[in-house]
């Protein structure tokens, strides 16, 4: 039995439950369909790139999950899957995060390691390695007032004019259990990431479903300092900060996209102030560093953020 959702701008027919947001009712079509199937080891030809968990080439990649699933993306449309003894939630959680931003990369499209916020008339970035605090900021902004765009990996276009254009994840976030607690966002709906971890998926009801230029980008950081400070950078660090933080970038090279990488980060890094969000590892301070950031959104200026206490603005 299929089931239709809505993801990165895209109409999604899926025979495997998936994370996205439900349509009301089915599309005359679908841009992509997700169907269970028959996906090999591996794949053949000279020109593909094979690393430990995955495989690539132009237009087709190859994930596989011990203990879960194999994962086949073609041309930006079809994914197959093939469970390896995972549950649904294990096989949902894996393909909505690397397979599904493999396709948006078959697509033209550039992923970020970011969640993404809006900010205004555009959307706010909030990049950074796992474990950085992307999603609980993207949480905390939510609580005041920022809509999500998207979470954990956000999809983004250059237009013809060169301009950077975030697309609409899905209503959800990923957050520990830990920062359930300190949002009191219990008992609101949350469903188990995956089986044995205490990571939830949270549906959110201020979400953005247009797309929206890039507007502001925030690179978070974790230090042994016991202050939040927001720093901006100039543009040649911003690049940098921004090519490291491209989702699955050596996938995105191995399918052939290593030109819309660059074209898309240079306009970000171009025309976007990017500062460094810098917390301290422990303790986290979340609300210090939501404010913060909240501040300079609603100025669009670091110099005259107002500084909660533990906040330094360089």
């Amino acid at each position: 039995m299929r089931a239709f959702y809505r993801a990165y701008g895209l109409r999604v027919g899926s025979a495997v439950p998936l994370p996205f947001d439900s349509l009301p009712a089915p599309p005359q079509d679908v841009d992509v369909t997700v169907r269970l199937g028959a996906v090999p080891a591996g794949l053949p030809g000279s020109d593909t790139i094979r690393k430990a968990q995955w495989q690539a080439r132009p237009g087709v990649f190859l994930l596989a999950v011990e203990g879960v699933a194999r994962y086949l993306v073609e041309g930006g449309r079809d994914v197959t899957v093939a469970p390896l003894g995972g549950d649904d939630a294990d096989v949902a959680a894996f393909l909505a995060n690397a397979p599904f931003a493999v396709l948006l990369q078959q697509r033209g499209v550039l992923t970020l390691h970011a969640s993404s916020v809006m900010a205004g008339d555009g959307a706010a970035l909030l990049l950074g390695d796992s474990g950085a605090g992307k999603s609980s900021l993207a949480a905390a902004l939510v609580e005041r007032g920022f809509p999500l765009i998207a979470d954990d990996v956000t999809g983004i276009v250059a237009g013809a004019d060169g301009c950077a254009t975030a697309l609409p994840g899905f209503a959800s976030l990923r957050l520990w259990a830990d920062t359930l607690d300190q949002l009191r966002w219990r008992d609101r709906g949350e469903s188990r990431l995956r089986q044995g971890m205490d990571k939830y998926w949270m549906p959110v009801e201020q979400a953005c479903t247009a797309p929206l230029p890039v507007r502001a980008a925030f690179v978070l950081k974790a230090n042994e300092s016991n202050a939040v400070a927001i720093e901006p950078m100039p543009e040649r660090e911003a690049f940098s900060l921004l090519w490291r933080n491209t989702h699955r970038w050596r996938a995105m090279g191995a399918i052939g996209k290593a030109k819309t990488r660059f074209r898309t980060v240079a306009a970000i890094a171009q025309r976007v102030p990017v500062a460094v969000a810098t917390r301290p590892r422990h303790p986290f301070l979340l609300d210090a560093l939501a404010d913060g950031v909240a501040a300079q959104l609603r100025t669009g200026t670091s110099a005259s953020v107002s500084r909660p206490p533990g906040l330094a603005v360089a």
